[in-house]
């Protein structure tokens, strides 16, 4: 009965279409210094995600938390695609293959060396395939940074 409930869960839980992984330039900075946060994206085959300059639909976001430790840079986006929807007749700029977005920050000059910083954010899309886009989703991410 347990396997059934599993394999029926796994069922109706919400798919993710994509792939996320954070990693970071450094795993450490002084207190001043800067760090730059990386996301690397993975599309399922098949699947697209929206790139900035979308409308009507959600691009993909990278967003860190708000934090006192933190100072957040602008995201550097990768170069796009541009997709002919020919149903509705509409162009879009999408990501299909494996991309990475960068976000520099910049660790407050007051966290005290040996801290541990723990930096929160999320990923916003928009998944879609040949024929249905499914519901915006957001994905967690997370990267942890030794203040020296």
């Amino acid at each position: 009965m347990t396997t059934l409930l599993v394999a029926l869960l796994a069922l109706l839980a919400p798919r993710q279409h994509v792939t996320v992984a954070a990693s970071a330039g450094s795993t450490s900075a002084k207190a001043g210094g800067k760090v730059v946060l990386y996301v690397d994206v993975v599309p399922d085959a098949g699947i697209h995600v929206y790139a900035p300059g979308a409308t009507d639909y959600q691009s993909i976001t990278l967003t860190l938390e708000p934090s006192a430790s933190v100072v957040a840079g602008k995201v550097v986006y990768p170069k796009s695609e541009t997709l002919f929807f020919e149903p509705l007749k509409e162009t879009v700029p999408i990501y299909q293959k494996p991309f990475r977005l960068a976000e520099d920050v910049t660790i407050a000059k007051s966290t005290k060396p040996g801290t541990k910083l723990k930096i929160a954010g999320k990923i916003d899309y928009q998944a879609c395939d040949d024929k249905v886009c499914f519901i915006p989703a957001s994905l967690p991410v997370s990267w942890t940074i030794d203040v020296k």
